[in-house]
């Protein structure tokens, strides 16, 4: 079987490095020949995320990564007829050129992430609003012409049923090889709160800022932060930022005692996938979040973690994580349990070939 996976970003982007990049290997050892085409090069992802400093840069980055693009979708039809499946990751291809992508291979494949079917995102910024619209248009376009589709969650998955009548939900996956739990781990002096994402997605902690500057009143803490931006501010909470890197990623989850995924419930949080709280699950971190979207599928709140709303529940569920290590352990061996029983790169995978194989039958 031959695969040609048609991935959105190089592996800095965390939508390809989840649904494509992180299969090839257990897909290889299967037997199915991979062939990535990169659609935004890891050098014009990075212009992209300097641009959260420099808004500017969006008017390199903008008419760059389309050229790219388009030039990356001629390649693609060109190269599909010498492959079983094409597998399209996130709505990537202009100008209704999947019209002829479809001609060339009729199996079809479309991954996508969030909920980029809105056409709308909270941002003041023109361009990434025309940017926001356009995905919204391509998605529903590569919907049509799927033989499958792939979401993340029931919330997604019920969007994409309206053009595409073959829908799997496969959330994640997380290789539970890398992510490893690791009880007996050497913890710091004091408990550490810890976030990691991305500089885009930094929004949502100020729905928490109010419990952490309680809390800090209340405990001796670290809250560490990975991913966002040196000048990230947030008044009246210490907090340490340190940089995201791909090799460093696992050794700076393994200091967090406590996880967190703060969200603002609006109808592009519904379409969150969840990814940092199977980060923290599958290496035993006990973990607290809003309960919106797929977190509220994933969390069985006081069994594999919490689920907190208003800010006393924050408040109080940190709270019971940071006085009790036992609890701490506890929740941590739950989440662990439930990873490798639901969402394991490697069950991914099994299943992931059968959605191939039934593709092209």
């Amino acid at each position: 079987m031959k695969v040609l996976f048609l991935a959105a970003h190089s592996n800095l982007g965390a939508s390809s490095r989840v649904k494509v990049y992180q299969f090839l290997p257990p897909l290889e050892k299967k037997g199915v020949k991979c062939r990535v085409i990169c659609f935004v090069p890891a050098f014009v992802y990075r212009i992209r995320l300097a641009s959260e400093n420099n808004k500017k840069l969006l008017l390199i980055y903008y008419p760059l990564s389309h050229v790219i693009r388009l030039l990356n979708s001629m390649v693609a039809i060109f190269m599909a007829p010498k492959f079983d499946v094409v597998f399209i990751n996130d709505p990537i291809i202009p100008f209704g050129m999947e019209k002829l992508l479809k001609l060339a291979n009729k199996n079809i494949i479309f991954q996508f992430s969030d909920a980029v079917f809105l056409g709308k995102k909270n941002t003041d910024n023109f361009l990434e609003s025309m940017r926001v619209q356009a995905l919204s248009n391509y998605w529903k376009r590569i919907a049509k012409i799927a033989k499958c589709c792939l979401a993340d969650n029931s919330y997604t998955k019920s969007a994409v049923l309206k053009f595409c009548p073959n829908v799997e939900e496969m959330p994640g996956p997380i290789d539970t090889d890398k992510y490893f739990f690791k009880e007996d781990k050497k913890e710091e002096k004091n408990v550490v709160v810890g976030w990691i994402g991305t500089p885009f997605n930094v929004k949502y902690l100020y729905a928490v800022k109010s419990a952490f500057v309680e809390l800090f009143i209340k405990y001796d803490l670290v809250l560490r932060l990975v991913g966002p931006k040196k000048d990230f501010k947030m008044e009246g909470v210490n907090f340490e930022v340190k940089d995201w890197k791909l090799d460093a990623e696992v050794s700076w989850l393994s200091t967090f005692d406590i996880g967190i995924m703060p969200l603002i419930a609006d109808e592009w949080t519904k379409g969150k996938a969840g990814y940092k709280l199977l980060q923290y699950m599958s290496m035993g971190i006990p973990s607290v979040a809003s309960p919106v979207g797929f977190n509220k599928e994933l969390i069985k709140d006081g069994v594999n973690g919490f689920l907190a709303n208003t800010n006393e529940e924050w408040v109080k569920k940190l709270s019971m994580l940071i006085e009790s290590e036992e609890l701490r352990k506890k929740i941590g061996r739950n989440a662990r349990n439930t990873v490798e029983e639901r969402y394991s790169l490697k069950k991914a995978t099994e299943r992931l070939i059968k959605i191939f194989e039934n593709t092209m039958n």
